[in-house]
């Protein structure tokens, strides 16, 4: 996958191109079929990420991205506070993506520890 590419998903994922419908916060904000999907788009999301960090995306760190992954953020908070169907697996996702987002603006030497773990850290929570 190309640094181009990555944005885009990321930009889709966070509800701000034409295929909008496909992305994360959409599932969460209009419902998703099933936790393996949302979980599937959520790991995707961090896919992407490492494309960009491994291309030296975040020095520095772009505007317009960092407010795509805070809508991303926003929208797993609201979904959480809804409490609606399997809102314990996407508090895991608000976690590791926050934590995430804030080693990337540390510029931290590995920022996608949480991610890396989160499946066996939480193995109680998602699906594996």
């Amino acid at each position: 996958m190309t640094t181009k590419e990555a944005r885009e998903k990321i930009s889709m994922h966070a509800g701000k191109t034409e295929n909008f419908s496909n992305g994360y916060r959409y599932a969460l904000k209009y419902g998703f079929q099933n936790l393996e999907d949302i979980q599937h788009q959520f790991d995707e999301i961090f896919i992407c990420l490492k494309v960009l960090k491994e291309a030296s995306y975040f020095i520095p760190f772009e505007q317009e991205l960092f407010g795509e992954l805070s809508e991303i953020l926003w929208g797993t908070i609201l979904y959480i506070n809804r409490q609606a169907h399997d809102y314990r697996v996407i508090g895991v996702h608000a976690e590791v993506l926050s934590e995430t987002l804030l080693y990337l603006l540390e510029n931290a030497e590995n920022p996608f520890v949480a991610f890396d773990n989160y499946k066996e850290n939480y193995d109680d929570i998602v699906v594996i």
